[in-house]
């Protein structure tokens, strides 16, 4: 018994010496066993400023969610995935998924309630249900209800017990991006964004609870005033699988975003950074224990804005003042039925844009659940919107008329209201004005003038000097805009009419087929103002490295194309543009006659064709100041915001934007360099 002791004893000596003295340092690492994983690391987007200086689109740093497929299996991912919404929709923070399944006429409150209903299709997300049935190889007639069935046996959801129908729902939405996304070990999915310090706070302290899981800190897009020109910054979004299909040989990863629409579609290929590599260093138990840049992102540039956000928000809070008025005090016929608007200022010596103002505007950081609803807010109308320019048309057709010689500055025309050139048309003047110049039926707005001077020059005539001026032609603005309509024969014809020689008549003031967008009327005033000079339109006034130390892109300033008349027939027309708002008789001197800056301007009444006693005319304005030596060009337009009692509604709000312009000190917040102080 001794010899047996003593011989078990020697076993567990040697064996224990073994793995103290020679095997020690193994078993330990084994125990403190450590793996590495590289995924990427995101580069902060570029910021967005105003002219000069202020910020639009900054960056905060925030906190996403990813799920790394090497410690996220099968066994644990619908468990972990089930503890992270369950615990985000109790604190109200929301994850990706984009599956179109919805409950029907529940509200968010029901459904964290667990009193979902009947499972319905997502409206307006036809391409999206199509994708849906095609991955899940079901037949196209198949419903809501067969689709969310197959996806409950497809993530085996019917082997979880106690699981409510909603819960079901956040699994399978789940399960469903991550495949959108092509999850893999080298792939990591972005459950989440911006979480709060809570959520974070709350997944880094139950990591064993929900392997596979990591906090990742990142650059997050913040808006600083969302309701500043949201139509001219735009938005953002996750790139989908067929746009990754073709990026992903420029550098973008599924995770990755890029510009909707507006600068930050436009200007995508400065403001998107290069992404880096990240080394994630996890224990035996899938906790991250370190984390490593070893490829260094790259920041993306700083792009400025030739907007300047104090003009930008006097012509949005004058636009929004006047139509809110007018809708609550006027009666539908006389300007009550205003629908929208758009007030646009532009530098005419370079063709950058300082102002663009829609009606309705809408905050940015609203525009998911907007346009999912098909919100008008949304709609650019400066840029997309075409209307009838009216009588703001006249200077193009004087300025046609002088340099063909059709007229010239003393010619003078007899206005006796009913035009009766033709036996079978005979339109009106809207008063007795007599004998006429150029200047006089520019300041007093004389269709009778411009009927005889239209009619004169014909109808190809008057189109060719309007598309010099830019009128029926894009104008090059970085972000999407609509062309313009010139009224002709040819376009009548394509639409089913027929050209009458009356036609002529009404095109020469503005009405019939023509119908332009605000942005071409008003590079079409500001061609006119610095003498014939037509530049492109431009929202970027220069783009700087995202720590501002270089200029990376200077101010693009180019001429689509010049007038070529005469210097006198363009002096001719402003002086009739400033006499309408400098002597008494002109249509707007009641609102300028005591402005210490001299404006020129035209007003424009468009007809709608519908019944005016309850659907009101547009009304138009452009303009442009001081008239001896012009710096801006302004149009404003009101959609059926005509015949309100108190009168050009539209040169109220253009008075507002010069009062901006010319009489307000700017007090600057310029923004600080990286490492410089405060001042």
């Amino acid at each position: 018994m001794l010899v047996c002791v003593l011989a078990i004893a020697v076993v567990y000596v040697v064996r224990l010496a073994e793995y103290q003295l020679v095997k020690g340092e193994q078993f330990v690492q084994q125990t403190t066993y450590q793996t590495e994983t590289t995924i990427p690391a995101n580069a902060a987007r570029g910021e967005i400023y105003d002219a000069n200086g202020r910020p639009l689109v900054v960056n905060h740093i925030g906190y996403s969610v990813l799920f790394l497929r090497q410690y996220m299996t099968k066994d644990t991912q619908n468990q972990t995935i089930l503890t992270l919404t369950t615990h985000l929709r109790e604190n109200g923070e929301t994850w990706n998924d984009s599956l179109p399944l919805v409950w029907a006429d529940q509200t968010d409150e029901q459904v964290a309630a667990e009193a979902a209903g009947e499972i319905v299709f997502a409206e307006g997300r036809d391409a999206d249900i199509e994708k849906l049935k095609s991955a899940n190889d079901l037949q196209t007639y198949a419903t809501a209800q067969n689709c969310y069935d197959a996806l409950v046996k497809k993530y085996e959801l019917d082997q979880m017990e106690g699981l409510t129908p909603s819960q079901t729902r956040d699994i399978m939405g789940v399960r469903y991006e991550m495949e959108l996304k092509q999850f893999s070990y080298r792939n990591p999915f972005t459950f989440a964004t911006d979480i709060s310090e809570e959520t974070m706070t709350y997944i880094t302290e139950n990591t064993l609870e929900i392997p596979g899981v990591s906090i990742q800190s990142e650059a997050v897009r913040s808006y600083e005033s969302g309701e500043i020109a949201p139509h001219v910054i735009g938005t953002v979004r996750k790139l989908n699988p067929d746009e990754y299909s073709t990026l992903r040989n420029e550098g973008y990863s599924y995770d990755d975003i890029i510009g909707r629409d507006g600068i930050e579609k436009a200007m995508e290929s400065q403001l998107r950074g290069q992404a880096g590599e990240k080394t994630l260093t996890l224990n035996e138990l899938g906790k991250v224990v370190d984390n490593q840049i070893t490829k260094a992102p790259q920041a993306g540039n700083t792009v400025f804005l030739t907007i300047d956000s104090r003009i930008q928000l006097a012509a949005q809070d004058a636009l929004a003042d006047i139509i809110e008025e007018l809708q609550q005090t006027a009666a539908p016929g006389k300007g009550g039925d205003v629908k929208s608007g758009s007030a646009i200022v532009v530098d005419v010596k370079t063709g950058g844009i300082v102002a663009m103002a829609n009606y309705p505007n809408y905050d940015i950081n609203d525009y998911v659940e907007l346009v999912s609803k098909e919100d008008a807010a949304v709609y650019n109308r400066s840029t997309l919107g075409r209307f009838q320019p009216g009588s703001t048309m006249k200077p193009a057709v004087a300025l046609a008329g002088l340099e063909e010689g059709v007229i010239d500055a003393n010619t003078s025309i007899y206005c006796s209201k009913v035009y009766t050139y033709y036996d079978d048309y005979q339109p009106s003047c809207l008063g007795y004005h007599g004998s006429q110049t150029v200047t006089d039926a520019l300041k007093n707005s004389c269709n009778y003038f411009f009927f005889d001077v239209g009619r004169i020059l014909t109808i190809d005539k008057m189109n060719e000097y309007q598309k010099r001026l830019g009128l029926g032609e894009l104008t090059g603005i970085e972000i999407a805009e609509n062309k313009g309509i010139l009224a002709s024969p040819a376009y009548t014809e394509s639409m089913g009419g027929t050209w009458y020689l009356g036609n002529t008549l009404q095109a020469a003031i503005g009405q019939l087929d023509n119908s332009f967008t605000p942005i071409e009327m008003a590079m079409y005033v500001a061609t006119i103002a610095n003498n014939g000079t037509r530049y492109q339109a431009h929202l970027v006034k220069e783009v700087k490295s995202y720590d501002l130390s270089q200029t990376v892109q200077a101010e693009q300033i180019n001429v689509l194309g010049t007038l070529d008349v005469k210097q006198e027939h363009i002096d001719t027309v402003k002086l009739g543009m400033y006499r309408a708002a400098s002597e008494q008789g002109g249509n707007t001197w009641s609102y300028f006659k005591d402005f210490p800056i001299k404006i020129a301007c035209k007003t424009g009444t468009a007809q709608t064709g519908k019944d005016e006693s309850v659907v009101s005319p547009h009304t138009l304005f452009i303009s442009f100041g001081p008239y001896e030596d012009p710096e801006y060009a302004v149009v404003v337009i009101l959609e059926n915001g005509a015949n309100a009692p108190t009168y050009n509604s539209n040169i109220r709000v253009a008075r507002a934007i010069y009062d901006a312009l010319f009489l307000y000190e700017d007090t600057q917040q310029q923004i600080t360099p990286e490492n410089e102080l405060l001042p």
